[in-house]
């Protein structure tokens, strides 16, 4: 992920000397580069210390580091800012069709390149050793949870989708301590998904989240966390076009991730569920 994109994920997050920093960063990238993190305090009115918090909460190991992606970033070619503005009135269909492309695009490339691959192999690994997978979204989240749902059923993994907190609550009351709850929210924040983690860890359940990037609250009560980029969507978007595509991605991932470590079962198990179909519609031409 570019660093604009990782100080746009985590803007609301950061400390007000924090976003001094990042705040002039996203101003003078050029000058950024040629700059000490002592440098950089004093010209935006912050601290040292407050440079090195910000790499950290960037999940950026050190300011060179920070100053390598900088610069790695200048050198790739943006994309027209117009073409992330929200849909206009009366627009034409070829302005349409690039808008959705490029931030798709956007999206997906950010997503890839900001996933954390030793939570993706815990999330593989506590999933290939579960008994039960839980999955709860709402609103579009849900079309998350039910690509979840339908693609680990197709591998012969008992696999649970609800979007509603009365039918899942029963679920981990009775759930043990090997099942998992994986709760998908973009925003890390629905109140839904945090009453449904609450309960997972009342109840001793392992919780996994897909969130958008940032130490958001689902987050932070999560044993496993992974992360999707921050959506370029307008606050009053038309629909959950870009973060229900970063979360289908992810989702791809991880769930060929888990097939080529469980290949034997997987293979076998999707052979059979694709055979089954196909006799499911040749008995529907007849």
């Amino acid at each position: 992920m570019s660093v604009k994109g990782r100080i746009l994920n985590t803007q609301s997050e950061l400390s007000t000397a924090e976003s001094k920093v990042a705040t002039f960063i996203l101003n003078n990238p050029e000058k950024t580069i040629q700059m000490t993190a002592a440098q950089l305090a004093k010209e935006s009115g912050s601290s040292p210390a407050s440079v090195i918090r910000l790499t950290k909460s960037l999940d950026i190991d050190s300011f060179t580091t920070l100053k390598i992606l900088l610069s790695s970033d200048l050198t790739k070619k943006e994309s027209d800012p117009k073409m992330n503005d929200d849909i206009k009135p009366n627009e034409n269909l070829k302005s349409i069709k690039g808008k959705l492309l490029t931030s798709a695009l956007d999206s997906i490339r950010e997503t890839t390149d900001q996933l954390n691959e030793d939570e993706v192999q815990r999330l593989v690994k506590a999933i290939s050793q579960a008994d039960r997978l839980f999955i709860f979204g709402v609103g579009a989240s849900h079309l998350a949870a039910e690509d979840i749902s339908q693609k680990w059923n197709r591998i012969n993994f008992p696999t649970i989708g609800d979007d509603d907190l009365n039918g899942l609550i029963p679920k981990l009351v009775n759930a043990n301590e090997k099942d998992i709850l994986w709760v998908i929210s973009n925003s890390g924040q629905s109140p839904e998904a945090l009453m449904a983690a609450k309960f997972a860890k009342k109840y001793g359940i392992k919780l996994v989240s897909l969130t958008r990037f940032g130490n958001n609250d689902l987050a932070k009560l999560s044993d496993i966390a992974v992360h999707t980029s921050q959506p370029k969507e307008s606050p009053n978007r038309i629909a959950a076009t870009n973060s229900l595509l970063a979360q289908f991605m992810i989702i791809d991932v991880i769930f060929y991730y888990f097939v080529s470590q469980t290949f034997a079962e997987s293979s076998k198990a999707l052979t059979a569920s694709h055979d089954a179909i196909q006799e499911f519609k040749r008995a529907l031409l007849k």
